[in-house]
């Protein structure tokens, strides 16, 4: 739990991150006790006459270090459920995730259950304009020291470092921006995408770190999104109608080819449908080609030369249009003064190819329009439209696809998610807000929020969400998941902190002293359903798992697939030997039992440990004690 967390990230290294993927791509490669053979590594490269480049390119700036530090970090918060929001109708069976917190702390949760399911992430960072808020508000919780200690920096870089906090720079950008695209890189599929928002101000080194981060040879397009026509006049050299979306793949060579969707208006030319799909029936004459050759009709008309006596060209080889006419993909057809046309199935392809240049999905203006057709103002600054979000991870993301985005502000991504989903699909969205109180002294449309009771980013993102849910159900009446779950992540306090580093589990009476997982208890969550959330998601399960309760004896054990979870406190020597007859009479099949070691007496936790070991059954159990 928080204290192993805690004592865990004592040790933490910049680079421990970076060594992890090498462990699990090459575990060949390091020793028993983790080191990193290099030589051996060197050795397998002369032997394979790899071709090695020192080109010695990189991207620098201040701070790098600790980015990769906080890279490596484990995340000290825990999950907290809103039981009440999540049993309403609406969200009880809703795979849409909306988690309130520091995104960088949400992607190292996430990555216990997530890691490689995320098809598409769009992201809509701060820009660093100077005029967008941002300021680099990672909480640091350290000193030049620790950091000279812990990330090995100088004294001197150590308090440039400390310096960034509070800063919008270009160095303080970067180092806010580097952890979280590492790890939102591990999060995607083989095939996923990344997408990210941004203008000129950040462009170039963006580039440069997606770039370092994903791989130059991953990288997709920019594609140039016109965010308004007209106006401008007020600039002082040119007027500045476009921005930019980037777009990285976690591995290019994964990536089935993209297409955009086709509008109403493009479809409606495909009337006709059958077994393959939608088509219309084409001529298969065409002006330019060299595909010469008579063609006999039913009546035995031939069609070889057209009224000016030249040859006629037709769309393909006539070997082709014989099997075309065989498998119904081609006819004759007379008209009504007896001449005949030649006919062929004008297939709907599997979409249109997506442009670099993004002009009509969309301005800012319509994203201002999204937002007042569902509030009575405009309580959004800038909100990206519907249409474009809905285009891009339309142009992405399958129907059965999971969307992030971990930075929602306007929550945009789940109004596009459902819109795309009303027309066919179960896609589903993750989105990651910081709880951010709204300033007044911003902008007209943080007024207009505040005026309508609204305090926070979060809060005002989440009534978006509901709102366009009805929206979209009123105008569409689709059958789709219209709801979300919502979690939170909260620090333990100090104190709590504190009674769990001066816990001994050896002691005798040391249960008495207070029930260790209402410690836990946050924003009315109990303890136990923090505990359990935090668990589920760091073991793989996911935040909306389904689960069992068993009973032995008098206790309740929880049970998710393969992983039994023993948190509340009353674990005795019965319920351990109930336990046991389960297991080896077969009505239960655990891998794992995971413990609240707080929760659990020395001599009770030493007696499970003693039985799971030798089960008549032969059934291997393991026992994992969490502090």
């Amino acid at each position: 739990m928080i204290k192993d967390v805690h004592e865990a990230n004592k040790s933490v290294k910049p680079n421990d991150f970076e060594l992890a993927r090498l462990r699990a791509a090459l575990p060949e490669y390091f020793d028993k006790d983790g080191g990193f053979m290099l030589d051996r590594l060197q050795e397998t490269l002369r032997e394979g006459e790899v071709n090695l480049t020192r080109e010695g390119y990189e991207l620098k700036f201040l701070g790098k270090s600790y980015a990769k530090y906080l890279t490596s970090t484990r995340t000290e918060t825990v999950i907290v459920p809103d039981l009440e929001h999540n049993a309403e109708a609406a969200n009880a069976e809703s795979e849409n995730l909306y988690i309130v917190g520091d995104n960088l702390d949400a992607l190292k949760h996430l990555l216990g259950s997530y890691a490689g399911q995320i098809k598409c992430i769009y992201i809509d960072p701060p820009y660093n304009t100077g005029s967008d808020g941002f300021v680099y508000v990672d909480d640091f919780g350290f000193t030049a020291k620790d950091l000279v200690e812990k990330v090995g920096l100088d004294g001197d870089e150590a308090e440039r470092v400390m310096a960034l906090q509070g800063k919008s720079s270009h160095s303080a950008w970067l180092t806010f921006m580097y952890p979280r695209l590492e790890l939102a890189k591990e999060l995607l599929t083989e095939d996923g995408v990344i997408l990210v928002s941004i203008d000129e101000n950040e462009y170039s080194n963006l580039e440069l770190l997606l770039d370092e981060i994903f791989g130059v040879q991953n990288s997709i397009a920019t594609l140039i999104w016109q965010k308004k026509r007209g106006g401008g006049n007020d600039s002082v050299h040119v007027a500045t109608e476009h921005e930019y979306v980037v777009m990285m793949s976690r591995s290019i060579e994964a990536l089935p080819p993209m297409f955009t969707p086709y509008d109403d208006a493009y479809l409606k030319r495909y009337k006709e449908r059958d077994e393959r799909g939608r088509y219309y029936w084409d001529t298969f004459r065409r002006k330019s080609g060299k595909q010469y050759y008579p063609i006999v009709c039913p009546d035995g008309t031939v069609l070889e030369y057209d009224e000016n006596g030249n040859r006629i060209s037709w769309l393909r080889s006539e070997s082709t249009f014989a099997q075309n006419l065989n498998d119904g993909e081609a006819r004759f057809q007379q008209r009504k003064d007896g001449s005949w046309s030649v006919q062929f199935k004008q297939r709907l392809p599997a979409g249109k190819k997506p442009r670099s240049l993004l002009k009509d999905v969309g301005t800012t203006s319509t994203g201002a329009e999204d937002i007042e057709n569902l509030f009575p103002s405009n309580v959004f600054d800038n909100p990206k439209p519907v249409s474009l979000i809905q285009t891009l991870v339309g142009t992405v993301a399958g129907n059965d696809d999971l969307i992030m985005d971990f930075f929602s502000g306007s929550a945009t991504t789940a109004e596009s998610v459902m819109r795309l989903n009303s027309v066919g699909g179960r896609r589903r969205y993750i989105l990651v807000q910081l709880e951010e109180t709204i300033d007044s002294s911003r902008s007209e449309a943080s007024r207009n929020a505040i005026s309508m009771g609204y305090k926070t980013i979060d809060q005002l993102g989440r009534e978006r969400v509901r709102r366009a849910a009805e929206s979209v159900r009123l105008n569409t009446a689709a059958d789709i998941d219209y709801g979300f779950k919502l979690f939170r992540l909260e620090r333990p306090t100090r104190k709590t902190l504190d009674e769990l580093d001066a816990f001994d589990p050896t002691e005798t009476n040391v249960l008495l002293s207070g029930d260790y997982v209402s410690k836990f208890a946050i924003r009315g969550a109990p303890g136990f359903d923090v505990v359990l959330a935090t668990w589920l998601l760091q073991d793989g399960y996911g935040l909306t798992p389904t689960l069992d309760v068993l009973t032995l004896g008098d206790y309740e054990l929880q049970v998710c697939e393969d992983s039994g979870y023993v948190i509340e406190p009353g674990l005795e020597s019965a319920d351990v030997m109930a336990l046991v007859t389960k297991l080896e009479a077969g009505d239960l099949d655990l891998k794992r039992l995971v413990i609240f070691g707080y929760s659990v007496p020395f001599s009770v936790m030493h007696e499970l440990r003693q039985n799971l070991k030798s089960l008549r059954s032969g059934q291997s159990v393991s026992v994992i004690e969490r502090y």
